[in-house]
């Protein structure tokens, strides 16, 4: 399955709307990574796609 961790650059209702077509999504405000440098993000990412 694919998820998606949504920038901040976009408006959160693309994860609300991926979530309701049943994907995995996540914005990166839902997480509290709203001003985390881009780096930080992906490093998230990273460990999230290894659980």
């Amino acid at each position: 399955m694919i998820k998606f961790l949504v920038d901040n650059a976009l408006s959160p209702l693309i994860a609300v709307k991926l979530r309701q077509a049943q994907h995995d999504a996540v914005h990166v405000r839902e997480i509290g990574l709203s001003s985390a440098s881009d780096p930080m993000i992906f490093d998230h990412a990273e460990k999230k796609d290894e659980s």
